[in-house]
């Protein structure tokens, strides 16, 4: 067996020898938080001088001209809408119902509760207006990149387009212009409404008093629907303008009364352009499908009574003004003969043609009319 010699390095006393000592692992997490950090922080300001120069672009002015003779009208309920149009032969038919999907009913329930109120145009005052340049911009941005100005607003475009579509197949040619109503909701707001048109490039017929953002209240539209506070011939200027200001005021129990929903209010009414109202109640769960809940016709009974016995002031109210798709429900009617003759005294008028429909009638006549006019839209250059 033989062995090999062993060589051993020596080393002397003052040779150094050194051992590599890993880092901590904290400091390696604090290297990887720091690169990190730098990373997301060069994201973060390149998005803001992005977004800076974003709004600093030129405004891209588009022209929506108003290519038709007839009007236009939609009517917004809390689950469904519809569109009917005037004819200046002074025929005015209905169109289409749109069922709301899920999104729009929740949406539209959303905006009946006071909590979703904010601030929106118009303005009360200077300060709200200053107030509300943050979600102004915020707004303004998401429509230069080519999205809706908000979630509502997206929802809100869907339900529309589907109702210019249903026009557009009916009148064989694309829409270009209408009039829109919605009911007495606390958060439905007319600067969406006008969000919703630009987005899809339909021209919003705006005209007094139905301007700067004030919309066209679904109780208006069924009066005007039921062919009252207008004048005979709109042709006329002069004679219509004077004809519809002599129009006699009065005062009416105005009722919305859908499957989904119940709205109630004391109107005062003279001409279609003309309407206070006061108390305006708004109830998205006492439609006529939820009439199998306890109480329920108790509850309808309080809501259809409460503008007249809760006023501050005491009315004589003359009419009744119905619409909606439950409307004319045997049930719902007993209970509306029950408080005529208990709180109204009996003798009233009710006024309830076509209830479906008669909202979506009455902005379609005003949309005629407004463009017979050549009223000034608030919508004809919009910002693209």
């Amino acid at each position: 067996m033989s062995t090999r010699p062993v060589s051993f390095t020596a080393s002397s006393p003052d040779q150094s020898h050194t051992t590599a000592v890993p880092e901590p692992r904290s400091a390696q997490r604090n290297m990887k938080l720091q690169k990190a950090t730098r990373y997301f922080g060069a994201v973060l300001v390149f998005a803001f001088f992005a977004w800076v120069l974003l709004l600093s672009l030129p405004e891209k002015r588009h022209h929506l001209s108003v290519t038709q003779s007839f009007g236009i009208g939609f009517d917004l309920s809390p689950s469904y809408a519809t569109v009917a149009i005037s004819y200046p032969n002074g025929s005015i038919q209905p169109i289409a119902r749109v069922e709301g999907d899920g999104a729009y009913k929740e949406m539209m329930f959303r905006l009946s509760l006071p909590s979703s109120q904010h601030l929106h145009q118009p303005y009360e005052n200077t300060g709200e207006s200053i107030s509300d340049i943050p979600r102004q911009i915020w707004r303004n941005s998401r429509k230069k990149i080519g999205l809706p100005a908000s979630r509502d607003v997206g929802i809100l475009s869907n339900m529309i387009h589907a109702l210019r579509e249903e026009a557009t197949r009916y009148v064989g040619e694309t829409v270009s212009a209408a009039a829109i109503s919605i009911p007495h909701l606390t958060a439905l707001y007319g600067d969406d409404l006008h969000d919703a048109f630009e987005y899809l490039s339909l021209a919003y017929l705006d005209f007094y008093p139905f301007s700067n953002y004030r919309p066209i209240p679904a109780s208006i539209a069924a009066y005007a629907g039921n062919g009252l506070g207008l004048c005979e011939d709109y042709r006329d200027t002069a004679a219509c303008g004077e004809e519809e200001f002599n129009i006699p005021s009065q005062f009416a129990l105005a009722i919305g009364y859908t499957h989904t929903s119940l709205t109630t209010s004391q109107a005062h009414v003279s001409s279609a352009y003309y309407i206070e109202e006061t108390p305006a109640l708004e109830n998205l769960r006492l439609g006529y499908d939820a009439r199998h809940e306890e109480n329920y016709w108790d509850a309808v009974r309080h809501m259809l009574q409460s503008p007249v016995v809760d006023s501050p002031v005491q009315r004589n109210i003359s009419m009744v003004l119905l619409f909606g798709d439950a409307a004319e429900e045997p049930r719902f009617r007993e209970v509306l003969q029950g408080v005529i003759d208990d709180v109204l005294g009996g003798q009233v008028e009710i006024v309830d043609q076509q209830p479906e429909f008669s909202a979506a009638k009455g902005v379609a006549e005003l949309a005629k009319r407004a463009t017979f006019n050549g009223i000034r839209m608030l919508n004809t250059d919009t910002e693209l």
